[in-house]
């Protein structure tokens, strides 16, 4: 039997949309997302940070948000910590250079992540360094809000193959430590191992999605037996996220939509100067900070990076990235609004 026969088949895709996420289903339905003004600038000239501040990594705890970043200078990479009460008091606070996050044979160590591990009462930021051609890696501490505090970086794994490996992400169910990361800008492989056994002990490495460029970043659903992926795309420079999802963490994922977050999506308040036409390595805002990584996937947010398509005719590394946060938009909210922030 045919659904379209008996006019079933546009009732099953709406109610296939409320199931994945409402509004971003896979037949490409759309949504909106909300602009802040920037909530973080590259810093000013001489600074670590003075050519870009980029793929962030948050999370809200003791009153504050304490964000950890990718900061380009005028010659090199390092890792940049900064934290405030509000999103509007990031800009002025004190930036630290975390000189003690750095690879063996360069100074670059970037992609952060940071997660507080409960098990074992610490602290980890797993970020990158170029060691291996790119290699996971890792730093712990037991007082977030102390960037002298974290230890110098170990080897989260040991990378045993060519195929280039980056944006490694960590995430825990109740029994088992997943790994997941980028793998040749193209496929998404995971590994394993038992809580009891963290960070040591992974599984070989397997494919368990395709078809994305990086910054794959997953989370659970806040009471939800389901976990989302969103992953990041490439068009010609341009950058947008795709969503999908699964049951558990070891999958199957199941595509979503590759239209999660882009920039046709953004809306912009009244009396907000535009600062970006692309979403790019973004972190959703979680409600927790532990391991387990939930977020409200009803009312999502995220902390992404951005700027303008003319402003990349330049090298990459002088990309003018800058960060800002964007809110999902409901239907009921549509209509002007003042500027957020």
């Amino acid at each position: 039997m045919r659904y379209e026969r008996h006019g079933l088949k546009p009732i099953l895709r709406f109610l296939n949309c409320v199931l994945l996420l409402g509004a971003a289903c896979a037949e490409g339905a759309g949504t909106s997302w909300r602009v802040t003004v920037p909530v973080l600038l590259p810093g000013p000239k001489g600074a670590f940070d003075e050519v870009s501040v980029k793929d962030p990594s948050v999370v809200f705890f003791q009153g504050k948000w304490h964000v950890f970043y990718t900061a380009r200078g005028r010659d090199q990479y390092a890792t940049g910590y900064v934290s405030a009460p509000t999103w509007e008091a990031l800009a002025e606070a004190p930036r630290h250079e975390l000189t003690q996050i750095r690879g063996r044979s360069e100074r670059y160590a970037c992609a952060p992540q940071v997660f507080f591990f409960a098990p074992q009462g610490l602290w980890y930021l797993v970020y990158q360094t170029r060691d291996a051609n790119y290699q996971p890696v890792y730093s712990t501490t037991k007082t977030i809000g102390r960037p002298e505090s974290w230890t110098a970086p170990k080897l989260l794994l040991e990378k045993n193959e060519r195929p280039k490996w980056i944006d490694f992400w960590v995430i825990c169910d109740e029994t088992t430590a997943y790994l997941f990361y980028t793998r040749s800008h193209r496929d998404v492989y995971v590994r394993t191992t038992r809580l009891d056994a963290f960070p040591g002990g992974w599984s070989e490495g397997r494919p368990v999605f395709g078809g994305i460029h990086e910054a794959v970043h997953i989370y659970k659903v806040q009471d939800r037996p389901e976990y989302h992926m969103i992953y990041e795309l490439n068009h010609q420079g341009v950058r947008s996220f795709g969503l999908a999802r699964a049951g558990e963490l070891a999958g199957p994922w199941e595509k979503v939509t590759d239209d999660y977050a882009t920039g046709q999506q953004l809306v912009w308040g009244d009396g907000c100067d535009r600062w970006t036409e692309m979403v790019s390595h973004g972190e959703m805002i979680r409600t927790g900070y532990d391991q387990r990584l939930e977020y409200d996937a009803e009312k999502p947010s995220m902390l992404i990076q951005g700027l303008f398509k003319n402003a990349m005719d330049v090298p990459y590394p002088s990309l003018p990235w800058k960060l800002g946060v964007i809110r999902r938009q409901a239907a009921s909210d549509e209509g002007a609004y003042e500027c957020q922030r």
